[in-house]
């Protein structure tokens, strides 16, 4: 499985690629990951390339990934370019986004609610691989429950 994620600084992207990791760990599968987050601090881009259970590098070539994860709508069209034809583009609204904020206090959570998506439309991991990891995090309550959102 090949897996793009994009998003900004401190809304997830990096804790979320890590959650992903760490269920395919549990499950015995291997996993390559590289990031690029050189202004993430200030807001910047953040991409993260994950396979799981295929090759060596981490790289995604355009046009290969099987799923996209946007965490913010600006990227899309960026995202989309790395999808194949049959491949999967799940991404956060701006409305989905400022309810997480309204709801949770803190736009972080908008990880736990796009998992919760990607979960929903994939077959490798189940909704209990994921709350098994998520329930060790800090606020786990609040990322369950955002989590939850995102799988309804």
């Amino acid at each position: 499985m090949k897996i793009v994620i994009i998003g900004v600084g401190g809304m997830g992207a990096i804790s979320l690629s890590k959650i992903i990791a760490e269920a395919s760990v549990a499950k015995g599968l291997y996993v390559k990951s590289t990031e690029n987050h050189g202004m993430a601090k200030k807001g910047g881009l953040v991409e993260i390339y994950m396979k799981i259970n295929e090759g060596l590098s981490p790289y995604i070539q355009q046009g290969s990934a099987d799923f996209a994860i946007v965490l913010e709508t600006a990227y899309s069209d960026y995202a989309k370019a790395f999808l194949k034809k049959s491949g999967i583009l799940i991404e956060l609204s701006n409305t989905e986004r400022d309810d997480i904020v309204d709801r949770f206090g803190d736009v972080k959570f908008a990880n736990s609610f796009i998992l919760g998506r990607f979960i929903k439309s994939q077959t490798l991991f189940s909704s209990d691989d994921m709350e098994n990891i998520l329930k060790n995090f800090k606020n786990a309550d609040k990322n369950i429950s955002a989590f939850k959102m995102g799988v309804v």
